[in-house]
């Protein structure tokens, strides 16, 4: 858990580097019949940043009808703190020093009349965003949705169940997802794009060297059909990432799209977040898929996704959507650390498809690690990809097994197994050819006979015949080797002493900003650490081994207690 005396430190450090501006947005709408719809605004402001102002619409359709809603002021507003509930009393909403957001909705209701040429769409724009560490400038930020809104369609946009500013940690994975269902059942599509600006026209962003509007962290990935993100942070700051959700009807019909733009904040943690497993213990004749579940009509099911820290101390808390989504489901969870999250059902096609969202908290205080997943329950009829049940990487003396399991294939060519050593640079390290289509369970394995020497990230790109891919979750192979017993007892202010070790060890000291103060290294038996810190100064000790495990802890500059350090990768 991150102690209370590190908080002023680390949240004075990320109140100085953003601007006081407007930290994301997203426009979606609900019909209400008769060619009314609701439209709803979401704003989310920095709670120490400058105050709320009268809001605007923008309307205008294919047919040429152009009109502005001015003046609009928020029906609801709404606390959204990343924060643990002990410590929200200590927010910067409430006139505290730690970091928080608020949430504001704008709602109208209105009549759109129908044009058979093409959509409306439904824009806002304003001057101010925070300052963004993968953008080159501030220009302003942006959201817009589009409604096909045409005679006898009646549609509603999919739904955002995020409600707040993400903070995750710098060097450890991240499994976001933001949790989006469609209330009319339509096909979503999920894509990143890059974050705009009116001028007043929508103007794309200008990104900083090395990242782009489908790249806004090195290697991130999102799944198409749950939005589902995956990447590694590798420096602190503030980051924009655009989420485009686009719906289609039965026939591929394009109907609307909604998009949210996202600030993800990247800190230094002395904890990893929690990790999730696939989906485990389904019955036989359940097409299961890594993220997805097809259910028959009357298929009654139970499937299990378990959530770990490796933090024993943690106590993880587990939540869904499920029952709001699945008429007639449960959702339990037993233990806390592991929690194992079961959601049984019995299937009705006719509510199908959906996005359950399910995410795992570790109740780190004050900011919580979070691991958030959705899982598309589709109808059996409609037949999944390539269904991913499994995919692990197993150490060896000499080598990584690879090993990964099929529940059925469609169209399968081959999979690309692929290695990285830091989680977003990936190469391709070998073929193995797919089973074309398979309504069976099947396994496969690759032998990486010359591993990397620390950590490895491994995932799959499955390719099908008509050349079109998708990537897998990524998983680590690389042993908590070392590390067990590590003792660092204190010396003098800013001198330490680490022994305990079987082998020579690396170690960093870092500032709470991320800022690398010193670095060493330790040889078998133990040496001395130190670094010109003041005395209230708080830092972050990280040690790794050959293995690439990592152990850190959060200390004073001052002379301390001896203590015990472990690893937590």
């Amino acid at each position: 858990m991150v102690m209370p005396a590190v908080l002023v430190w680390m949240f004075l450090w990320v109140q100085e580097v953003r601007a006081d501006h407007y930290s994301g947005a997203s426009i979606t709408y609900s019909c209400q019949g008769g060619n009314q719809y609701k439209i709803y605004l979401d704003l989310y402001l920095d709670c120490a940043g400058t105050p709320l102002t009268p809001q605007s619409l923008y309307f205008s359709n294919a047919c040429g009808v152009v009109f502005t809603l001015n003046n609009l002021s928020p029906v609801l507003v709404q606390e959204v703190s990343p924060l643990c509930p002990s410590q929200v009393a200590n927010s910067t909403c409430n006139g505290g020093t730690l970091p928080s957001f608020r949430r504001y909705r704008f709602e109208v209701t209105l009549f759109l009349s129908p044009c058979a040429i093409g959509p409306w769409k439904v824009e806002w724009f304003l001057c101010c965003r925070n300052t963004m560490t993968n953008l080159a400038n501030v220009p302003g930020i942006y959201a817009d949705a589009t409604v096909q809104h045409s005679p006898g369609v009646c549609d509603s946009s999919p739904v955002f169940v995020d409600s707040g500013i993400p903070y995750v940690c710098v060097g450890e994975p991240v499994s976001y997802n933001p949790g989006v269902s469609d209330p009319d059942g339509n096909t979503m599509l999920f894509s990143l794009a890059p974050a705009r600006f009116g001028a007043p026209a929508p103007t794309p962003a200008t990104y900083a060297s090395g990242y782009t509007g489908t790249a806004p962290f090195p290697g991130i990935t999102i799944q198409p059909a749950t939005g589902q993100l995956n990447f590694t942070p590798t420096v602190t700051g503030n980051y924009v990432v655009v989420i485009q959700v686009t719906t289609f009807d039965a026939f591929g019909n394009v109907i609307g799209s909604v998009m949210r733009d996202l600030m993800f904040v990247v800190i230094v943690c002395d904890e990893s977040p929690p990790s999730s497993s696939n989906l485990s213990n389904f019955p036989a004749g359940l097409q299961v898929g890594q993220n997805s579940v097809g259910v028959c009509e009357g298929q009654s099911f139970c499937i299990d996704m378990t959530f770990s820290d490796a933090n024993p101390a943690a106590v993880i808390e587990v939540t869904s959507n499920a029952t709001a989504l699945l008429p007639g489901s449960t959702f339990t969870v037993t233990g806390t650390n592991p929690a194992v999250a079961r959601i049984c059902w019995t299937g009705v096609v006719a509510a199908l498809p959906v996005n359950v969202f399910v995410q795992g908290n570790d109740g780190a205080c004050p900011i919580p690690n979070i691991n958030s997943r959705s899982i598309l329950v589709g109808d059996c009829n409609s037949a999944l990809p390539v269904t991913l049940i499994d995919l692990k990487a197993i150490p060896g003396e000499d080598h990584v097994m690879v090993l990964w399991s099929t529940a059925s294939e469609l169209n399968n060519r081959e999979f690309v197994v692929e290695r990285s050593s830091d989680g977003y640079d990936f190469v391709a390290i070998a073929h193995v050819p797919g089973a074309g289509t398979s309504l069976v369970p099947l396994d496969y394995a690759h032998k990486d006979d010359s591993p990397l020497s620390g950590v490895a990230y491994y995932r799959l790109r499955q390719i099908d015949l008509d050349g079109r891919w998708t990537l897998s979750d990524v998983v680590v192979a690389g042993g908590a080797k070392g590390l067990e017993k590590l003792f660092l007892t204190a010396l003098a202010d800013g001198q330490w002493w680490l022994g305990g070790g079987s082998e020579t060890l690396t170690w960093h000291m870092y500032e709470l900003s991320g800022r690398l103060i010193a670095s060493g290294q330790v040889p078998v038996g133990g040496g001395s650490l130190q670094a010109g810190l003041r005395n209230e100064q708080l830092f972050l000790l990280r040690i790794v081994d050959r293995n690439g495990t990592v152990s850190s802890m959060l200390l004073p500059g001052s002379a301390s207690i001896g203590t015990t350090l472990r690893p937590h990768r």
